[in-house]
C-alpha cells in the first residue's frame, strides 16, 4: 500500500543520507541546517508533500558532492586518456598490406622489449608516413623506438642494439656471447645474398665456423642462463633468418656437428617472446629475394 511504499522510500533515503553524511567534507557537512539528520530519520509521514520537500532538501545537500565526484571522474578519465595516448611506439619496416616487414634487427629490439615486459605499440610505417622528426633526426632508420608516441621524437632511439639494451641491461654472459657470435649474421647474409652457386661451398663452411662458436657457448638452457635474455634476442632472431630463408634459397640444414644449437633453437623458438615478435615468413622471403638482386630488400 501507499504507507509501505513510503516507508521503504524513507528507509532508502535515510541510508543514502547516512552514507552522504559520512563521505561529505566537514565544511559541507557543517553547512547543513541544524537538526537536519535527526529530522530526516524522524520524518516518516505518509504525506506526499513532505516527502517531496525532503527529497528536494536531500538533493540540495548532495549536489556539491555529486559535482565533486563528477569532476574527479572527468579528471581521472583525462589522465588515463593522456597516459594511453603517450604509449611508446616501436616503428618498423612496413610489409605487404600494412604487416610488419622483414628485418631481424627489428625483431631483436621487439623480442628484448617482450622479455623486459614492456608495453608498446608496434607500428609498421611506410616511407611516406614517417614523421618529420624521424626523417630529420634519424634518417628514417628502422626500427625506431619513440617513447612518447608517434608524433613526438623526444628521446627516440633508432638503433636496434640501443633499443634492446635500453630495455635489457646486458649481463657479463650476454656481452661474452654477443661478442663470440658477432659474425653469425654476416655469415648468414653472405650466403643468402650469393647468387653464384660455385661459391656456396666456401660460404657454407664460413657459416659453419660461426655456428661452431655458437655451439661452444654454455646453454643453460638459454644463452643468457635459465631464462632468455639479451643474448638470446640477439642470436635467435638471426637463426630465424638462417632456417627460413636459408632453407628456402640454399636448402640449408643444420649439420650434425651442431646438436646444441639444434636443441637451443627448439627451445628458444617456442618461447612467447620469440614467436610473438616474429614477422611473416613470406615477408622474409620477399625481402631476401630483393636482397639477392630483385630490389633493395632488408638492409644488411
Amino acid at each position: 500500500d501507499s504507507r509501505g511504499l513510503h516507508s521503504d522510500w524513507s528507509a532508502c533515503a535515510s541510508v543514502r543520507l547516512v552514507v552522504a553524511r559520512d563521505v561529505l567534507h566537514p565544511s559541507l557537512r557543517d553547512s547543513l541546517l541544524p537538526g537536519y539528520y535527526a529530522s530526516a530519520f524522524a520524518e516518516r509521514s505518509s504525506c506526499t508533500g513532505r516527502a517531496h520537500h525532503f527529497a528536494l532538501r536531500m538533493r540540495a545537500a548532495l549536489a556539491p558532492l555529486l559535482l565533486a565526484a563528477s569532476s574527479t571522474r572527468s579528471l581521472s578519465v583525462r589522465r588515463i586518456t593522456t597516459k594511453m595516448s603517450a604509449q611508446g611506439v616501436l616503428m618498423t619496416k612496413a610489409g605487404k598490406d600494412g604487416a610488419q616487414g622483414d628485418c631481424p634487427f627489428t625483431q631483436y629490439a621487439a623480442m628484448s622489449m617482450q622479455l623486459a615486459g614492456a608495453t608498446y605499440e608496434l607500428r609498421p610505417t611506410p616511407q611516406e608516413e614517417k614523421p618529420a622528426w624521424h626523417v630529420d633526426a634519424h634518417g628514417g632508420s628502422m626500427p625506431c623506438w619513440a617513447p612518447n608516441g608517434f608524433a613526438d621524437g623526444t628521446d627516440a632511439i633508432a638503433d636496434s642494439g640501443g633499443i634492446a639494451k635500453h630495455f635489457l641491461t646486458p649481463s657479463a654472459t650476454d656481452t661474452a656471447v654477443m661478442e663470440q657470435c658477432g659474425g653469425l649474421f654476416k655469415g648468414i647474409a653472405m650466403l643468402l645474398k650469393n647468387t653464384d652457386d660455385g661459391k656456396d661451398g666456401e660460404l657454407i663452411e664460413g657459416l659453419a665456423e660461426q655456428l661452431d662458436k655458437l655451439e661452444a657457448c654454455a646453454f643453460a638452457p638459454y644463452l643468457s642462463g635459465s631464462t632468455p635474455g639479451l643474448a638470446d634476442a640477439f642470436v635467435a632472431t638471426k637463426l630465424y633468418v638462417l632456417f627460413v630463408a636459408g632453407g628456402h634459397y640454399k636448402d640449408f640444414v643444420l649439420s650434425k656437428r651442431h646438436p646444441k644449437v639444434a636443441r637451443y633453437w627448439a627451445a628458444v623458438s617456442a618461447h612467447p617472446a620469440f614467436y610473438r615478435t616474429r614477422y611473416p615468413e613470406a615477408e622474409m622471403l620477399h625481402g631476401w629475394g630483393e636482397a639477392r638482386g630483385e630490389g633493395p630488400g632488408c638492409a644488411v
